[in-house]
């Protein structure tokens, strides 16, 4: 055993405390990215800085003043309600542009600043903490997920990436954002590196050219960016709804696809919805885009979904061996939600952050309660449906639980019921009972009694209730959809 010197308390304690706040904050950025189109992630909120853990007070900084107001006007109260469900310790997040801050709080965030990236220099390979880095991943085909919803978009992704012939010079993929379409992007630029391709790729989000132009016409000169684009041989604009409207940038736009086109080259968009959807596309500019090939990329199906998941899964347990989920929690994620796979990443890693990332293991209400988060407030259930679930989970029928019989196959799944009944519906006793037989309101109040007193120590009671709370949440999820 080693005698090493004992290090100084405090300090100890402060710098894990601010590793910590770090590691949380970078689990709330990645779920709101999940959340917002990533043409609003990348103007908003790519560039918030962490500054400092102030009495209690998380401290981000913008840039700019323009991107703080931005910042408290719509996102402040997501970012500290995702952080008051990750942070034990109560504390609260504050947003404020860097010119904002006082001199000694800049002073300390620079100083905080150096020495977190001379510890990650100095050993990359140490880990004090579990952390979420898999963000940045290279985008890749080997790690996008495929299926019927979008096999026929990678398909030809790959195909342009090995610069084999396509049906058009200007693919167009769409889809709702979250489903890959970016990633495919990127994975196309990947393998054309990879591939020491001789080619030339450009990579470019529809927001940045819209901002690029503009501060070229300020300046009267645009040449730049012409040169850029132009010199494409493989052109990637992601994002096209963020121009949709601005007639002076879809001109501009338009004149350098079709330049790339006439030399050649290759054209590839994407965009939330078809071009016939985008109703602010000038006639001109959706002609153009409908004469080329349009591909959606539909949301994942089931067995997708279920891939995703398990591969969020294996990328975090990656770096933090301790978390597993296992095939009931994959199958509880995938039952429930259905979106794109940013929302799959998000309710992984919110089970993460409520679990192993603080020390403790993965249990299903775990998972259950990083599902609510990730699909927010449910409507209270009806009795109808909880005694729908009640029947699911017990497989018993609607005639048993409303029948005189007092066999405990019977009272038991009746009494679990009521109790739930009378905890999530806002029915009063006698209205529970008329629902259960026209059974006297004592006979509810007696069975959600039994079970407020019983459920403090019995372990398979609490597990059957949880089984019954699922299942309820099952129906209010699919009842939404």
């Amino acid at each position: 055993m080693t005698n090493n010197k004992m290090p100084n308390v405090i300090e100890a304690v402060a710098e894990s405390s601010e590793q910590t706040a770090i590691v949380i904050w970078q689990s709330v950025v990645e779920q709101i990215r999940g959340d917002v189109s990533e043409s609003v992630y990348n103007k908003w909120l790519k560039d918030l800085e962490f500054v400092a853990d102030l009495e209690g007070v998380i401290q981000v900084a913008t840039a700019t003043g323009t991107q703080a107001d931005r910042v408290n006007t719509d996102f402040i109260r997501k970012i500290n309600l995702l952080w008051s469900e990750r942070d034990p310790s109560g504390r609260r997040v504050s947003v404020a542009s860097w010119a904002d801050l006082p001199e000694d709080v800049r002073e300390l965030a620079e100083e905080a600043r150096a020495e977190r990236e001379a510890r990650i220099s100095s050993d990359a390979t140490d880990v004090t903490e579990p952390a979420l880095r898999t963000s940045g991943k290279t985008l890749s085909f080997e790690n996008l997920v495929t299926s019927e919803s979008n096999r026929l978009a990678c398909t030809i992704g790959r195909k342009i990436a090995d610069g084999q012939a396509t049906p058009s010079q200007t693919i167009y993929f769409y889809g709702r954002h979250g489903v890959g379409k970016t990633h495919l992007l990127h994975a196309i630029e990947t393998e054309m590196v990879r591939n020491d391709d001789p080619r030339t790729a450009v990579y470019m989000s529809a927001e940045e050219f819209m901002v690029a132009f503009v501060e070229g016409v300020k300046r009267r000169d645009t040449s730049d960016l012409k040169t850029r684009l132009r010199s494409a041989d493989v052109l990637l604009i992601d994002d096209l709804q963020a121009i949709a409207g601005m007639g002076g940038t879809q001109k501009e736009f338009f004149s350098n696809i079709r330049a790339v086109v006439a030399r050649g080259g290759q054209v590839v968009i994407t965009a939330d919805e078809s071009p016939s959807q985008l109703d602010s596309l000038s006639a001109r500019v959706r002609e153009e885009l409908q004469g080329g090939v349009l591909i959606e990329v539909a949301e994942p199906d089931e067995a997708m979904r279920r891939r995703i998941v398990e591969m969020k899964a294996a990328e975090i347990a990656a770096e933090n061996p301790g978390f597993e989920l296992s095939s009931e929690a994959v199958d509880l994620i995938v039952s429930r939600v259905k979106g794109p796979g940013r929302q799959l990443y998000g309710a992984v890693c919110n089970v993460f952050t409520a679990t192993t990332f603080i020390g403790n293991p993965v249990t299903l209400d775990d998972v259950s309660a990083a599902v609510r988060r990730q699909l927010g407030d449910l409507k209270p259930p009806t009795i109808d449906q909880v005694k729908r679930a009640t029947m699911t989970a017990f497989d018993v029928t609607k005639t048993d639980l409303e029948s005189a019989r007092r066999s405990r196959s019977i009272a038991y799944p009746r009494q679990i019921a009521m109790y739930l009944c009378r905890k999530m519906t806002t029915r009063s006793l006698p209205q529970i009972g008329r629902f259960f037989g026209n059974r006297d309101h004592t006979t509810v109040l007696y069975a959600v009694r039994k079970l407020e007193d019983a459920v403090k120590s019995d372990e398979t009671l609490r597990r059957d209730i949880e089984k019954v709370e699922r299942a309820i949440e099952d129906i209010l999820s699919s009842a939404g959809k």
